[in-house]
């Protein structure tokens, strides 16, 4: 259990790679079929004497696959949604008997990241409304939330160089994938709003260089 862990970390460290790939995938798959002997993992909510030892081992096992997901190391589909679920128990329901994670604040804002960028705002809203008010000024949380602000009020620029921001490397693959993402809100506004623009006017509003504006019409229709 613990050297599955500790290769687990060990792993989370490094970088994407077929072998990395592969063999996170062994030793997370190995770490689950370990903890399937715990007898006090969610739905269980009793205390014993080896619930907190357990429970913590999970916790960090469980915080380790979000991180390789987010690092694309663990590369199954939805691996980071289905690992911060996994997740939210020990965040929320043992937070009185395991205390705070050190990564608490950081997975948390992951798990929002991803919400947004995937544009379930339902659940965002929903695991917001878990998250303590006094808790939601962790400088990765506020992130993730003034990010969504920005989002919600068309303020596409800003959001931009909100993302420049970032309190996290984990959140790097995410963000480019939102920075996409208003980069073709920001196009669609463009079409709509302007009959013809330079290709130095079009480059300031979508906060690129002209040779990016040039790359991005080409993959587009009528732009």
């Amino acid at each position: 259990m613990a050297a599955e862990l500790k290769e687990l970390k060990k792993l989370a460290d490094g970088s994407p790679s077929p072998q990395n790939n592969k063999r996170a995938e062994e030793v997370l798959l190995a770490f689950k079929e370990a903890i399937c002997d715990f007898t006090t993992l969610p739905p269980n909510n009793t205390k014993t004497a080896q619930s907190q030892k357990e429970r913590t081992l999970a916790m960090q096992g469980y915080e380790t696959a979000c991180v390789l997901a987010a690092k694309n190391i663990l590369t199954v589909d939805s691996a980071l949604e289905r690992h911060a679920q996994l997740l939210q128990p020990y965040y929320f329901d043992y937070r009185a008997e395991l205390g705070d994670s050190s990564k608490r604040g950081e997975i948390l804002a992951l798990e929002l990241l991803s919400l947004l960028v995937g544009k379930k705002l339902g659940d965002f809203y929903s695991l917001m409304e878990r998250i303590p008010l006094k808790e939601r000024s962790d400088k990765y949380i506020n992130y993730v939330v003034e990010l969504e602000k920005n989002l919600m009020e068309g303020n596409y620029n800003q959001l931009l160089k909100t993302r420049q921001k970032s309190p996290s490397t984990l959140y790097k693959a995410l963000l480019n994938k939102l920075e996409s993402t208003v980069q073709d809100e920001i196009a669609s506004c463009i079409e709509q709003s302007y009959p013809s623009i330079s290709l130095a006017a079009a480059a300031k509003l979508m906060n690129v260089k002209p040779q990016d504006v040039l790359n991005y019409a080409e993959g587009k229709e009528n732009w």
